[in-house]
């Protein structure tokens, strides 16, 4: 068993296994994978575990879904993996304001989606807001203004693994 699976897209998959404190963790995400993706998936031979982390909804925006479609989707999404694992506590990783972003206009957008999915989990979910260690800092992107540096993913799991172990140790 797992202390904590991650799925969603590229941003979690490139983070490949990360190493948080003593958390055993499974890396399950797959690039360029929209929020409906996870929703149509079959769970039925998913790793065990008593925490899961989900970040979707970045791609959702690229292939043009509403603000409206995406936050709906992810609290769907949310709302069925808590069905199928009741005794799995979830954990959603806001999508991340970002250089991409930046330069498509859709910073405000992002904060819209990020609020109201805040919003959502505030009662049975837990919501990470990415953009408290990245920051839209251009230092942690590579080139394409989307994709984290190998640099920001060691600065994120050094400064997350206090926090999710925290997360890991704590009930709700």
């Amino acid at each position: 068993m797992y202390d904590i699976v991650m799925i969603g897209s590229s941003i979690f998959e490139f983070w490949q296994q990360p190493k948080f404190d003593k958390l055993i963790a499974k890396n399950c995400a797959i690039r360029s994978t929209q929020t409906k993706d996870w929703l149509d998936k079959s769970y039925d031979n998913w790793p065990a575990s008593s925490h899961m982390l989900i970040y979707c909804g970045s791609n959702d925006l690229i292939f043009g879904n509403t603000p409206k479609q995406i936050t709906r989707n992810v609290c769907a999404l949310l709302d069925k993996l808590s069905a199928k694992f009741p005794n799995t506590r979830l954990g959603y990783f806001s999508i991340m304001q970002c250089p991409q972003k930046t330069e498509a206009r859709q910073f405000d957008v992002i904060k819209q989606i990020n609020n109201e999915i805040n919003a959502y989990c505030a009662h049975q979910y837990d919501f990470f807001n990415f953009n408290d260690f990245i920051e839209n800092d251009p230092k942690w992107f590579v080139d394409d203004g989307l994709h984290l540096t190998a640099q920001a993913y060691q600065m994120l799991t050094r400064k997350l693994s206090p926090v999710l172990s925290k997360w890991v140790n704590t009930t709700r």
